[in-house]
């Protein structure tokens, strides 16, 4: 049943130096459910997907692509809802939209075009459950489906370290090489927990617990042919060490830097990029969302191909209630999520 009020989360404030994300910086409270003018329509939030980079929209003074949310402000957050009314003749009640939802049960939302955070879609082709629009089948899916094939250009016969392995992006990186013929699949991860979900349940042949295990020597152990694709996700110590154990020719995508991401002060940079000369190497970094349009939606049907062949497991980890918002965020920083971390807001509907 449909609820009369609209609860949200905003910005009370913004965190301190390498303070963690908690309910701390917002504020909860309701409001009134807003109605739509011409051109617009009103959603309700199914799930919403956390993700890294909404840490950069609390930085008061944002040195990336990403464009902060003012104090006060409804916590900005991609999500998947229903349209429940309309003033918009392209976009009919009942039908299903993502898009930049916030962390609330209610937006008002309009088309919008190529924008990199604001960009939204009808979703044409819904697959229950419908938190996979901005999970498996849609932004973590679709990053890692173009980091891959895109930028990695993996291959039958390659040898591919996916870092980060157990987080959203890196459970279906490692789904994706293994689809493409790679000979062998490897992550990092933080616990034996994971190592052992990413091997039997994801299907990853081996992942090497960086807390507890020598990555140089697992790496000679597990990959003695080199790296072909090393799609990294973390950076700092793991992606230098990495970088000694390339194959020539190999190809590092850089998705992200998550373990020096909120570091404040003087940081190195990749130490060892003297191995990109040395086995004549490529490293790129890549935004999914500069695939925006025609290139993202092959990607997201691929991804629904495989996933109804049962080829992708849907590694799916999900808090539940929008009270929750808070500490799903904050997991992906504290390794807390296992998968693709969800929260879900109201239920799927019949």
């Amino acid at each position: 049943m449909a609820q009369d009020t609209n609860r949200q989360w905003r910005v009370a404030r913004y965190p301190e130096a390498e303070e963690q994300i908690s309910t701390a910086l917002f504020h909860r409270g309701e409001d009134s459910i807003p109605e739509p003018c011409d051109g617009e329509f009103l959603v309700r939030t199914i799930c919403l997907a956390p993700g890294p980079a909404q840490r950069g929209y609390l930085d008061p003074k944002p040195t990336t692509m990403l464009e902060k949310v003012e104090l006060g402000e409804v916590m900005r957050g991609r999500g998947v809802g229903q349209i429940v009314a309309s003033r918009h003749p392209d976009y009919a009640a009942g039908e299903i939209f993502v898009g930049s939802l916030g962390w609330q049960d209610y937006s008002i939302q309009k088309p919008r075009g190529s924008d990199f955070v604001f960009s939204t879609k009808k979703v044409t082709d819904p697959v229950k459950p419908l938190s996979t629009a901005v999970g498996l089948l849609g932004q973590a899916g679709v990053t890692a489906y173009l980091g891959l094939l895109n930028i990695g250009d993996v291959a039958a016969g390659d040898n591919v370290l996916v870092t980060a392995g157990a987080g959203g992006i890196g459970s279906v990186a490692g789904q994706i090489a293994k689809i493409k013929g790679a000979k062998r699949v490897v992550g990092t991860t933080s616990s034996k927990e994971k190592c052992d979900w990413l091997c039997n349940e994801v299907g990853f042949d081996a992942a090497i617990n960086y807390r507890t295990e020598n990555i140089d020597e697992r790496l000679a152990t597990l990959l003695p042919d080199g790296i072909d694709v090393f799609f990294d996700n973390v950076g700092g110590d793991i992606l230098n060490v990495g970088l000694t154990h390339l194959a020539m020719h190999a190809r590092v995508v850089i998705c992200g830097y998550i373990s020096t991401d909120y570091v404040r002060g003087a940081q190195n940079g990749p130490i060892n990029y003297r191995y990109l000369l040395a086995r004549r190497a490529r490293m790129e970094g890549f935004v999914n969302f500069d695939y925006w349009g025609d290139e993202y939606t092959r990607a997201e049907q691929a991804l629904t191909h495989w996933y109804r062949e049962g080829l992708l497991v849907n590694t799916e980890d999900q808090a539940d209630g929008l009270e929750n918002m808070p500490d799903a965020l904050s997991s992906l920083f504290t390794g807390g999520n296992m998968g693709i971390k969800i929260c879900r807001v109201a239920p799927d509907p019949a």
